[in-house]
């Protein structure tokens, strides 16, 4: 007494339509959460190079204005916050004159790892006046007591 009948045996199938699903929620998911994490910097994250500020227990914001970031790291290579590539000062002064004529009032502000030298800090401070830029700032992090 056989009860099965062998020609109408199932056959297991794979639902596409909810597997298509499934992808597509985690592609827009990780879409959005790549999207995000781009756009959180904090200040100190406005280049590839990792500097560490000095600090002090007193600090003043600058007004905005048109604004340009010079990073020094502490071999005393230069950069621009916009590149992460290092540049000779030749190369910052021919950008900074050229940002200059269209901006009189530029703003730049030199943010130097604490471990770079005095004279290397002083000497793109000394850059930015030979080029006229009347408003510079050496940007610092406060100390949180």
């Amino acid at each position: 007494m056989n009860f099965r009948n062998s020609k109408s045996r199932f056959l297991p199938s794979l639902e596409i339509t909810p597997l298509i699903d499934v992808v597509f929620l985690l592609l827009v998911f990780l879409l959005l959460t790549m999207t995000f994490s781009q756009n959180e910097k904090s200040e100190t994250e406005e280049a590839i190079i990792d500097i560490e500020l000095a600090k002090a227990s007193t600090t003043e914001t600058p007004t905005p204005t048109e604004s340009i970031t010079l990073l020094i790291d502490e071999t005393g290579a230069l950069y621009r916050a916009d590149a992460p590539l290092a540049r000779t000062p030749d190369e910052i002064r021919l950008y900074l004159a050229e940002k200059l004529l269209s901006h009189p009032d530029l703003n730049v502000s030199v943010k130097a790892d604490h471990r770079t030298k005095h004279g290397q800090v002083i000497d793109a401070l000394d850059l930015l006046r030979e080029l006229g830029i009347k408003h510079a700032n050496l940007v610092i992090e406060k100390t949180t007591k």
